[in-house]
């Protein structure tokens, strides 16, 4: 019985360094079973779940592979057929048959994506999901091919066929850039920061028409929204205009100079997708707004605000804390809203739920928050949207969407998606299990399962070993126990079966034929691998092959490190890098990145000067209790270079002093003694003044250019450079032991504070954070404080 090893990465105990794959729990069918089958398991640290293994059954003659779990990183309902689908870094895997239908279903890897059991590597970092049509025939997603940009492809699962719809679409972590019509009729995509529709019948017609005749016009997918009686919704600037997917084709000829579609109404603001979003009522005459991610507005649509109606409405809104961000909204055709937030409070997820009734029988419009708490995430029942369904690490709360009252509680530890069938039921998919629950089966409140429930699938292996029957052992028969839940896998049917007593036979790791054990390797995310040794003929092989992507040698030598003026640390001992975010003047990016940076458990170096602290102390506060470390950016930020000051050696200390006492007033914590000088200026009088005061001064080798607005003085930037090739560049000039600088905030704000007007950015390498952590993670590079590289570096 295997249980220590895989039970300790279920609890979250990590064998593996970030980001690689550590292999364990052999046992090998002995002489009794009658077969050369072997079971173990792949265990996974990975961002946002943590911890967790898969556990496989191989042929060890032919290396033949099954995967027995999955753990649900990402899923999705195919409602065409019924089935689950469920997306890994191991690949993408697909029940059998309808869910509905068959207890247990057995679950097969879809061959047009890359499966470990087929011979692909394991991926590391976080995945981006696919993206399916309301029907659930059409899949879409991204195919990398450089560090930040990607092929978008459709694969249609009724034909089996896979089309390229564009090249060179950024990448994203969130999943493709596209909206899907209610009908899956049509698609909007982005790429370059323009908007293009799709068409379905020119697809299966082969009629596509060239990606220029499909153009709707400028912007990012953060400015559509299809309605429910499918015309989209597409705001710019200030104006939101409602397009019918019947004028696609017309329009889109005429784009460079006719308007596309209606205007249905105005905001009172420009829209910025890189930090706003919006939502529009089913009936669509009304709009969410989120303006800067944290004030939430509603407004009526109209055409014409220029001559008052004789009625002036007071409409709702909500602002929330910088440290909050809208994660979901919910609104239904009797024009109820429920939106979950976010927010990070000393280190620490919290989430909290708002609710808006805009119905009839709404007295009057204003937010009000619920008592919910610890939810991750909410789904509504799509059918009627009379029940809501919220997810906690302890189970599921359903509620009555219109009363909000709890009408039942379903057991499920620590549930990570929830997913409504057409029937109304329940599939909810968690870090141990996976399973439907029948919702018309009575129940009440606080019941220990709340409902009928049919075991789909394992996520991970508590115990597992080759099944004791009472003919013995068999090495086709695999059992599996997971929080109570016991089933039999028949490797040569192919299926899973229902069993009592979980009985396997004690792990053995050699037969009459082969012996089998565990190798370390130096390249590569695999810290090892399963080797085989033929005993009865000649040789030993690997199980499988290695990963497909080596990680990037070291340089020949290494480089002179100055410990006192730090720019850089070893370029031989390890592969690190330090991110150094600096804090200038705007808050803009700051919640996303501290979201990114717990997600992946990497520490970062947070630069922060006295003007940013006494503006924003509640943020400083938040970075220091997230675990980050903080160094001095000085007291006040200034261009050092300027010949109107005198930067002396006394005035050098009264700086990093008072900075550090601001930080205390601030947080009740001290700076660390590292600390750069506002754009990094530099002088032999600065460094010796800041090293009588034990300080170093820390530098940078990579400077990601983020800083750079669009326009500058003299027209379009030449070092200006949108945030996917940022992306590329940082990626491409890093080296081990570099230092990457990164700014937070936007340029036009941070100039600002300098007294210098500039423009702004189209989009910020803060909102590609999460790529750039992938690209390094896949190239072996593990970041860290720049503390922690120094340390290394002696």
């Amino acid at each position: 019985m295997k249980q220590y090893l895989s039970l300790a990465l279920i609890l979250g105990i990590s064998c593996a360094a970030f980001g690689e794959v550590t292999f364990s729990g052999l046992d090998l069918a002995g002489p009794e079973a009658g077969s050369n089958q072997l079971l173990f398991t792949a265990g996974v640290d990975v961002p946002e779940y943590g911890s967790y293994s898969a556990l496989f059954d191989a042929e060890v003659g032919s290396g033949k592979l099954r995967q027995l779990t999955y753990f649900p990183e990402q899923v999705m309902l195919l409602s065409s057929s019924g089935k689950l689908q469920i997306q890994n870094r191991f690949g993408v895997f697909r029940s059998r048959s309808d869910i509905s239908a068959s207890s247990s279903p057995a679950f097969d890897a879809v061959g047009d994506f890359p499966a470990f059991v087929n011979g692909s590597s394991i991926q590391t970092g976080k995945i981006s999901p696919l993206d399916s049509s309301p029907d659930g025939r059409f899949l879409l997603y991204l195919e990398p091919t450089s560090p930040a940009y990607a092929k978008l492809i459709i694969d249609d699962v009724q034909q089996g066929r896979r089309t390229v719809i564009a090249d060179k679409v950024e990448f994203s972590l969130q999943g493709p850039p596209v909206v899907w019509s209610p009908k899956s009729d049509y698609f909007i995509y982005s790429k370059n920061r323009r908007l293009y529709y799709y068409s379905i019948a020119q697809l299966t017609g082969d009629r596509v028409l060239s990606e220029e005749l499909r153009s709707i016009g400028d912007g990012s997918i953060a400015d559509v929204r299809w309605g429910d009686n499918g015309d989209i919704y597409y705001v710019t600037g200030s104006l939101v205009y409602r397009i019918s997917s019947a004028e696609f084709f017309t329009r889109s000829l005429y784009h460079s100079f006719l308007k596309i579609g209606r205007i249905a109404g105005k905001i009172p603001f420009q829209f910025d997708p890189n930090f706003d979003r919006f939502w529009v009522n089913p009936d669509g005459d009304k709009i969410l707004l989120d303006k800067g991610g944290r004030n939430l507005f509603l407004y009526i649509l109209q055409t014409d605000d220029y001559l008052t109606t004789g009625d002036s409405v007071s409409l709702p809104y909500l602002f929330l804390p910088r440290n909050s961000s809208v994660r979901q909204v919910a609104w239904t055709q009797d024009d109820r809203i429920t939106v979950l937030t976010r927010s990070i409070e000393n280190g620490q997820f919290r989430s909290d739920i708002y609710r808006l009734d805009l119905s009839s029988a709404a007295s009057s419009y204003a937010f009000s928050r619920t008592n919910d708490t610890g939810v991750t995430s909410i789904s509504l029942e799509p059918r009627s949207g009379e029940q809501i369904a919220l997810l906690t690490d302890a189970g599921i709360v359903l509620k009555n969407y219109a009363t909000w009252t709890t009408t039942r509680i379903l057991s499920h530890p620590e549930p990570l998606h929830a997913l409504w069938t057409d029937r109304g039921d329940l599939v909810v998919t968690g870090r141990f299990y996976s399973e439907l629950i029948d919702l018309s089966s009575p129940a009440s409140v606080g019941s220990a399962r709340g409902g009928r429930s049919r075991f789909l699938a394992f996520s991970q292996a508590q115990d597992y070993g080759f099944a004791q029957t009472s003919s013995g052992v068999s090495g086709t028969l695999v059992d599996v126990r997971t929080r109570g839940f016991t089933r039999r896998y028949d490797s040569t049917a192919g299926e899973w079966q229902n069993v009592t007593d979980f009985k396997v036979a004690p792990p053995n790791q050699a037969n009459d034929s082969y012996r089998v054990y565990l190798e370390p390797q130096t390249s590569g995310s695999y810290r090892n691998t399963v080797m085989v040794r033929n005993i009865q003929g000649v040789g030993t092989t690997p199980l499988f092959n290695p990963p497909e992507r080596s990680y990037e040698p070291f340089p020949s030598k290494d480089e002179p490190v100055d410990l006192t003026n730090f720019s850089h640390g070893s370029r031989i001992r390890r592969r690190e890098v330090a991110l150094a975010f600096n804090a200038i003047s705007s808050v803009e990016g700051l919640t996303q990145v501290l979201n990114i940076l717990k997600e992946y458990n990497v520490r970062a170096t947070f630069f922060v000067n006295g003007d940013f602290i006494r503006q924003h102390p509640g943020a400083v506060k938040e970075i220091a209790d997230s675990g980050q470390e903080v160094g001095s950016l000085f007291f006040t930020y200034f261009n050092m270079a300027d010949s109107r000051f005198q930067i002396t050696g006394d005035f050098i200390k009264q700086g990093l002093a008072r900075n550090e006492d601001d930080y205390f007033q601030a947080t009740g914590k001290e700076l660390s003694l590292l600390w750069h000088a506002p754009y990094y200026f530099t002088s032999p009088g600065i460094i010796t003044a800041s090293r009588e005061m034990n300080y170093s001064y820390a530098g940078r080798d990579v400077d990601s250019l983020d800083w750079v607005p669009k326009h500058d003085d003299n027209g379009l930037s030449t070092l200006y450079h949108p945030a996917s090739d940022l992306v590329e560049r940082v990626v491409s000039e890093k080296k081990p032991g570099s230092i990457i600088s990164l700014t937070i905030g936007t340029p036009q704000d941070n100039f600002a504070a300098a007294g210098i007007t500039v423009g702004a950015r189209d989009d910020y390498l803060f909102q590609k954070l999460d790529v750039l952590l992938n690209a390094l993670i896949e190239r072996g590079y593990t970041a860290v404080t720049v503390s922690t590289l120094k340390d290394h570096a002696k």
